[in-house]
This record gives structure tokens, sequence and C-alpha cells, in this order.
């Protein structure tokens, strides 16, 4: 819910307080990411809110203002979710604009542009979090973000076609603020900058 989403941020603030700058913080959504129409601002969409009123969904920038607010060593966005408007006729209502990492953030995304988050039927997870999970378990945590990112794009891409007949690319951005984001290892303690 909204609520929930509000007060595990509130939370993870006060985490990263209390260990004065030397927690990491992973912020992981599945779900629902819907574009205001007017706008063009992404928003996630909670299990309570209602497409129709986008003050139940939560804007992506003030996500990333939250997120980017807290004292972390760095933070790590997983979003299996896209932001592409529904279909009408033969093309995108909206697209939502793509949000810029801010802080000391790296965020990978399920899909881009106008592309559909799509699911995994088989294993009961998005095509982007069961690679996600794949990658963590085979290699027991120990990859670089650089490798995590080739190995969830890579079958990512090849499962979507295969199953669904159209693309998925999964993104990874991050913010200025990270010099070599590829080279963090998620087993090993996060450089500070």
């Amino acid at each position: 819910t909204l609520n929930n989403i509000l007060s595990e941020l509130l939370w993870l603030k006060k985490v990263c307080e209390a260990y004065q700058g030397e927690a990491s913080v992973l912020f992981y959504y599945a779900g629902h990411g819907i574009p205001d129409e007017v706008t063009n601002d992404s928003y996630i969409l909670p299990v309570d809110g209602d497409v129709a009123l986008i003050q139940s969904a939560y804007k992506m920038s003030e996500l990333y203002n939250e997120l980017s607010s807290m004292d972390s060593r760095l933070t790590l966005v997983f979003m299996d979710a896209c932001f592409s408007g529904s279909l009408r006729g033969d093309g995108m209502l909206a697209s939502a604009k793509p949000e810029t990492p801010k802080g000391k953030m790296v965020v990978f995304t399920a899909a881009s542009g106008n592309e559909t988050a799509y699911p995994y039927d088989e294993q009961n997870h998005g095509l982007f979090t069961y690679f996600l999970l794949k990658n963590l378990q085979n290699s027991n945590g120990s990859c670089s973000l650089g490798e995590l990112y080739d190995f969830i794009s890579k079958n990512v891409r090849q499962q979507s076609i295969v199953t669904k007949g159209k693309s998925q690319s999964p993104t990874v951005s991050a913010s200025a603020g990270i010099a070599n984001w590829e080279k963090i290892k998620l087993r090993q303690p996060f450089p500070s900058h």
C-alpha cells in the first residue's frame, strides 16, 4: 500500500541516520507503474492505488528525492515495472519520462521507453525479477553490478522474444555521484564517495 511504502521509506531513513552514512540501501519494487497522461511524470501504483486517481500513486521523482536524501554509502534501486500508458487504437496514450538518479544511486529498471515489463508465467515472477534472483543465487551475491546488469539484460532480452514475441530491454543508470558503478561488488563493502 502507499502507506506501507511511505512507512518503510521513513524507517530506511532512520536506519541510515543511525548508521551515520555507513548503511547501504536496497529498494526493490515489483508492480505497476503508470504515467501521468498530462505531465508524463512517472508513478508507482501501490496495491491500494487507483489508476484513475493519480494521487493514490507515488511519484517517482519524490521516491528518488527521498532515497537520495538518505545518508547512505550507496542506494540500489530495482524496479520491476514499466511506465508506459495503456493502448488505445494503435498507439500509446502516454509514456512517462525517465527519472534521473540522484545522490549515490544506481537504478536497474525492467524495461525501457514504451516497452512492457513482462511476467515470466512459468516461474511466477516478472522476467526481470526472475533473472535478477537467478544471478544472485548463482553468484551467491558476489558479482559486480556490471556483471549483474549484463546477465539480466541478456537473459531478459532473449526470454522476452522467445516467450512474448516482443522486446524487453532492462536499463541501468547511475547518478553522477557514483563513479565506476559497474565494478561495485554486492558482497563487498560499498566504496564511500
